[in-house]
C-alpha cells in the first residue's frame, strides 16, 4: 500500500500490505475522536495552524474544494491570495472558512494535514505531538485559589507591577544616565521561534542586515521554524508539557537582544491579568543576584528574601506546586555551573533538594527544580 503526499514528500510504504507507519497511527487517531474533540483540537492547536498552513495553502483548500466543503470561488480567493505572495493573509481566512463550514470540513482539514506532513514540517511536528499525546491537548484549567490565600495573592500582584510597570534604559546622548520609560510605551516585542538553531544558521543570521535579514527570517520562519507569542511558552511542543514533572522552557539569544525585558514583561503582564493566569503565584530571580548567595539557603528563604509578606503563607503555598511559575533570568552570567546532564546530583546526598524547605545550593535548588525533584509539577 503506498499513501502519497499532496505536497510532493516520499510516500510511505509497507510490505504488509497495511500502512503501519505514523501517518496510519494518527488517522486512526482522528478518526477516533467525534466532532467535539475535533474541534477543541483546532481551537487548542489555531496559532500554530495559521502558521504551519502559510507553506501549504494550495494543497489545503484544493483538498477541501475537492470534497465539496469549499467552493470554487472560494478555492479561487484563497489560492489568490496565496499567489500573491500574502501568504499569513490566505491561511487566516482559510482556517476560519473551515470553522465556518463545521465539522466535515474540519474533519477534511485534518486528514489533509497527515497527508500534506512529509512536504510541510510543521504540520508535521504538530501532529508528531498529538500521537505522543494519545488524547486531544486541551489548555490547563485555572486552578481555584483557596480564600486563605487571595490576599498575599493581591498583595504580591500589587507589588509585581510596581517593579516592573517601568524600563529603565541606560542613555550616552542625554544628561540623564538612565532615563525611566512607562514598559508598555517602550516594548518591543521579541519574535521567539521554536528550536535551537543549527551554529551556521545562527552565525549566516548575524551577519544579515536590514532587508537581507528579513528575507532570510521569513524563509526560515515559514519553513520548519515557528513564532511563539511569550504567553505560549508552557503550552504543547514549547515545553515538557506532558512531564508529570511540570513543564520548563528555556529562551536562548545573543546579549542585549531583550531576554530580560522579555522577562520583566512577562511577570508584568500575570501581575495585570493578561496572561498566565492559570498560574497563581510567579516568582522572579536573577541569577546576577543569587551570586551573592554564598551559603546554603532553600527556596522558601530565597523567596522571602524578595517577598517577605509571604511569611508562614508559603506552606499554603507548596500544596498546589502546578499552580507555580518560577522564572529565572541570565543563567550566563551566573558564576556557578550547572550541569543538567550530570546523573550524580541525583545520587549525592548533598547536591540532593527534596523539599522546598531543604537547604542546599543554590545550583541545586535550580536544577532540581527543573528536574522536577523539586516541586514536582511546577
Amino acid at each position: 500500500m503506498r499513501q502519497g503526499s499532496s505536497s510532493g514528500g516520499a510516500p510511505v510504504t509497507s510490505t504488509s500490505g497495511k500502512d503501519t507507519g505514523p501517518s496510519s497511527v494518527i488517522t486512526e487517531l482522528l478518526a477516533s475522536w467525534n466532532d467535539i474533540q475535533l474541534l477543541q483540537l483546532t481551537d487548542f492547536y489555531w496559532d500554530r495552524l495559521e502558521q504551519a498552513m502559510e507553506g501549504g495553502v494550495h494543497g489545503v483548500s484544493l483538498a477541501l474544494t475537492a470534497e465539496n466543503q469549499f467552493s470554487g470561488e472560494e478555492h479561487r480567493k484563497i489560492s489568490d491570495l496565496a499567489d500573491k505572495g500574502e501568504r499569513a493573509d490566505s491561511s487566516k481566512p482559510l482556517l476560519s472558512l473551515v470553522m465556518e463550514k463545521g465539522s466535515r470540513a474540519r474533519r477534511v482539514m485534518w486528514e489533509t494535514f497527515v497527508k500534506m506532513r512529509n512536504g510541510v514540517p510543521k504540520f508535521d511536528k504538530i501532529l508528531k505531538e498529538i500521537q505522543e499525546h494519545g488524547c486531544v491537548p486541551v489548555h490547563r484549567p485555572v486552578l481555584e485559589i483557596p480564600r486563605g490565600l487571595k490576599d498575599v495573592q493581591q498583595k504580591h500582584k500589587e507589588t509585581l507591577r510596581a517593579q516592573t510597570e517601568t524600563l529603565r534604559v541606560n542613555t550616552i546622548l542625554m544628561r540623564e544616565k538612565v532615563k525611566v520609560f512607562q514598559l508598555v510605551d517602550r516594548y518591543a516585542e521579541l519574535t521567539v521561534i521554536s528550536t535551537v538553531r543549527d551554529r551556521r544558521l545562527v552565525e549566516h543570521e548575524l551577519l544579515a542586515r536590514g532587508r537581507h535579514h528579513e528575507e532570510w527570517r521569513e524563509k526560515h520562519l515559514r519553513g520548519e521554524l515557528e513564532k511563539i507569542r511569550t504567553d505560549q511558552l508552557f503550552q504543547s511542543s514549547f515545553s515538557r508539557s506532558k512531564s508529570k514533572s511540570g513543564s520548563s522552557a528555556a529562551v536562548a539569544g545573543v546579549p542585549g537582544i531583550g531576554k530580560t525585558t522579555m522577562v520583566q514583561k512577562i511577570v508584568y503582564d500575570w501581575a495585570t491579568g493578561k496572561i498566565y493566569q492559570l498560574f497563581q503565584f510567579v516568582f522572579s530571580f536573577k541569577f546576577r543576584d543569587l551570586n551573592s548567595m554564598n551559603c546554603r539557603i532553600n527556596l522558601r528563604e530565597l523567596i522571602l528574601d524578595q517577598y517577605p509578606y509571604f511569611g508562614n503563607f508559603l506552606r499554603e503555598v507548596w500544596k498546589n506546586p502546578q499552580g507555580l511559575l518560577l522564572i529565572f533570568d541570565g543563567l550566563d552570567e551566573f558564576k556557578h555551573r550547572i550541569d543538567f546532564a550530570d546523573s550524580r546530583r541525583d545520587t549525592e546526598p548533598k547536591h540532593q533538594c527534596p523539599d522546598p524547605e531543604w537547604w542546599c545550593e543554590v545550583s541545586d535548588i535550580v536544577y532540581s527544580l527543573i528536574q522536577g525533584k523539586l516541586l514536582p509539577r511546577c
